[in-house]
């Protein structure tokens, strides 16, 4: 089976690039979503993901078992890192794909992003 993780900055309805700042005078954190792809008969085998975030994460584990989105989570993260990723499936196996995380952000025009408060 072949698996590849993929990731995308969380917009909002209208386009903007969504962050928070979580601490008076933190670093903006930007909503992150991470999908494995691959075909879907390998996708139907999966039972559930889970992904592996950075050791500053207090919850640094998070599972899906969502098929119809492509065991998606979601995120806030200033910052890029590697994720190590284990694909369970159902026949008992677990794949485990390495994917580091890193983006680009445009610059500002003044209606490129968009804060949330908490």
């Amino acid at each position: 089976m072949k698996f590849q993780a993929k990731h995308s900055i969380i917009r909002s309805v209208d386009g903007r690039i969504k962050y928070k700042v979580f601490n008076l005078g933190g670093r903006e954190h930007y909503n992150i979503g991470i999908w494995i792809d691959g075909s879907n008969r390998d996708l139907d085998q999966v039972v559930r993901v889970d992904y592996i975030l950075h050791a500053s994460f207090s919850n640094r584990v998070r599972t899906s078992r969502n098929r119809l989105n492509n065991f998606s989570v979601t995120f806030w993260t200033w910052g890029m890192f590697d994720i190590p990723i284990k694909i369970h499936l159902q026949n008992g196996k677990v794949e485990e794909v390495n994917y580091y995380l890193e983006y680009k952000l445009p610059p500002d025009d003044g209606s490129t992003y968009l804060e949330l408060s908490e």
